[in-house]
């Protein structure tokens, strides 16, 4: 696309070649932002990176010679991003110019903002979770033992301040870069955001939810290629956020409430199987995930890491 960008949107991708051609498709198509298309594919065994630069060569391909996680693909595109603002987007998302283009200008009238997050809806038009809480080791307990819903928080409903976006579409001051590093590439998926954005509000800056721009997330489609792995991804990263946030004491409470709710799991899980409804599959993925939350040092481990995958 001619001209200084505007934006640069970075797209990191593993082997959802499809979905990624289809989002190149609606990138090139009429955009009504000066902008630069940069695909961060991670070491994708599916021709990915190939079939988007023969397809579409005003994208610029930065093929990676391994998967190193979410975070380290953002960090590889946001190390080539030339946009004053940059737009991290999941391939599963479907993206529509009218969207975008009201979204950055929203965003436009926010100076004192550094990251922002749209609405974001399934693909029947069901609202998903478009913002987070900020994750506190008091949640815990009540998640373990079935009453999530007695600590969970509303969406709002209009322009606010919020602790984190969904990182499915996450737009954000490239000057916030500078202000407060790169994504922790120790995450290898999830919690990234949540931790970019912790640093956001803790140096002054905020983290705003913009609904009057929808997007649609069809969400998990790349993660369903490995469910175990990324289901044990998700806990493993869940610690990884509290021992950086909130200590080892806490981040071992952490552990202990997700090993007392992953044992009740299994065990409604198995019962279930007993009296004639197969879950098998999901027993499996909690016995895996409980076994490497038993494993010794793991906190330490996590935390020592230089690199997630």
């Amino acid at each position: 696309m001619p001209g200084s960008p505007v934006l640069s949107v970075v797209v990191v991708n593993w082997n959802t070649k499809t979905l990624l051609l289809d989002l190149l498709a609606r990138l090139f198509d009429e955009p009504r932002v000066a902008c630069e298309v940069l695909v961060v594919d991670n070491a994708s065994s599916d021709g990915s990176a190939d079939a988007a630069r023969q397809a579409f060569p005003d994208a610029r391909v930065l093929p990676q010679p391994e998967n190193g996680g979410f975070a380290y693909g953002v960090n590889r595109g946001l190390e080539a991003a030339r946009g004053r603002w940059v737009l991290l987007l999941n391939t599963d998302v479907e993206l529509d110019w009218r969207e975008l283009e009201r979204f950055v200008t929203a965003a436009e009238k926010e100076p004192d903002a550094a990251v922002f997050g749209p609405r974001i809806v399934d693909e029947h038009g069901a609202t998903q979770r478009s913002t987070w809480p900020r994750h506190l080791p008091r949640h815990y307990l009540p998640h373990a033992l079935f009453l999530g819903r007695l600590v969970e928080r509303a969406q709002p409903t209009g322009r606010a301040d919020v602790d984190c976006v969904s990182g499915c579409v996450f737009l954000l001051r490239r000057d916030a870069v500078v202000a407060v590093g790169r994504f922790d590439e120790r995450f290898c998926m999830y919690f990234e955001e949540a931790d970019f954005c912790e640093r956001v509000r803790r140096s002054g800056r905020r983290v705003r939810f913009l609904p009057e721009a929808r997007f649609v997330h069809h969400g998990g489609l790349s993660a369903a290629q490995s469910a175990e792995r990324t289901f044990v991804a998700f806990r493993e990263s869940c610690l990884l956020y509290h021992a950086a946030w909130h200590g080892r004491t806490w981040t071992e409470y952490v552990r202990a409430c997700l090993v007392l709710g992953h044992a009740l799991r299994l065990f409604a899980w198995t019962a279930l199987l007993v009296v004639g409804r197969d879950r098998r599959g999901r027993a499996r993925l909690y016995r895996t995930a409980l076994r490497r939350l038993l494993r010794p040092g793991l906190v330490g481990e996590l935390s020592r890491r230089p690199r997630a995958c």
